[in-house]
């Protein structure tokens, strides 16, 4: 069978020129198919240029974010570096007051807040491992801070006590000067001649001089006590009372609470007395102990308002 030709015939515009092309099935098939591979190595092309071209600016794009995002960690650091040199102001700080507050410092153990080694880089932080060093600090210090809170919460209930423990402990002269006459502890009794244990001390001062509350606390006896005369006792808590004898008046009521450095009464020489005097006793645990060891403050250095009330 004979094989199929097409002609292809180019006129010129005024008709005067012709070309004729004669091709055959074959070489039909062979330029279609030229052209199709043409084509579609053209859209190939023209898809990687692209995708290069898409490629070079999400690149570009990535790159200027990783560069903030660095600049942003090194901030970070910065600051976090910043953090820590003031959370070891305040571990400075906390051990001054726990030795001030009279709490053991923080064992080194209970310091180290659970953290330990570096920080364990996970695949995504592979390229980044500045970021992961700086969460690890953070999550570092804020155990830290979390620690120092509590240690400082204890520290203030610590103090609490302890200001509430010195308020109720006898620590003043009861009286603002004057002298002893007569210590604690084994002497002559002055009307017996006899040698009997002295449960206080015996502080001379003139009739009518104010005598002040050793510390807070609640009377608990005001009246006329055998050889004590006129007599005051405050109950001071925490296992502390006070006594106060021969007295020639007393300003305040059973059942009271007074204030360290308050007024009750003043000196005379009620009961069995030489003449004006305060017998003062300091009892803890009901057991009579030497006055003069909590003489820590005179009563004439508290403020005024404190010895008027």
């Amino acid at each position: 069978m004979p094989q199929r030709k097409f002609k292809l015939i180019y006129l010129s515009h005024d008709l005067t020129k012709k070309v004729e092309l004669t091709l055959t099935h074959r070489k039909v098939r062979a330029a279609l198919l030229g052209l199709a591979v043409c084509f579609l190595i053209t859209n190939v092309v023209a898809g990687l240029v692209a995708s290069f071209l898409i490629n070079s600016r999400e690149n570009e794009a990535l790159h200027q974010e990783n560069h903030k995002l660095r600049a942003q960690i090194t901030e970070l650091e910065t600051r976090v570096a910043g953090i820590n040199k003031d959370v070891s102001l305040l571990a400075q700080t906390d051990k001054l007051l726990r030795m001030m507050a009279d709490l053991p410092p923080l064992d080194a153990d209970v310091q180290k807040v659970g953290i330990g080694g570096a920080p364990n880089l996970a695949p995504a932080d592979a390229e980044l491992p500045e970021l992961a060093t700086a969460v690890w600090s953070l999550d570092r210090v804020e155990r830290e801070i979390d620690l120092q809170r509590a240690s400082f919460e204890e520290i203030h209930h610590k103090l609490t006590v302890n200001a509430e423990l010195l308020n109720h402990t006898p620590t003043i002269r009861p009286l603002a000067g004057g002298y002893i006459s007569s210590g604690f502890g084994m002497r002559r009794d002055p009307f017996t001649k006899r040698v009997e244990p002295h449960a206080g001390v015996d502080i001379v001062q003139p009739r009518g001089t104010p005598i002040m509350a050793a510390a807070e606390g609640q009377i608990i006896y005001v009246g006329r006590y055998y050889s004590y005369g006129k007599f005051v006792v405050i109950d001071h808590g925490f296992g502390y009372q006070t006594a106060y004898g021969h007295l020639n008046d007393w300003s305040v009521r059973q059942g009271q609470y007074v204030s360290k450095g308050q007024v009750i009464g003043s000196v005379g020489s009620t009961g069995r007395a030489t003449g004006s005097h305060l017998h003062y006793e300091v009892r803890v645990n009901g057991r009579p102990v030497d006055p003069t060891d909590y003489f820590f403050e005179d009563a004439a250095t508290l403020p005024p308002t404190a010895q008027k009330q």
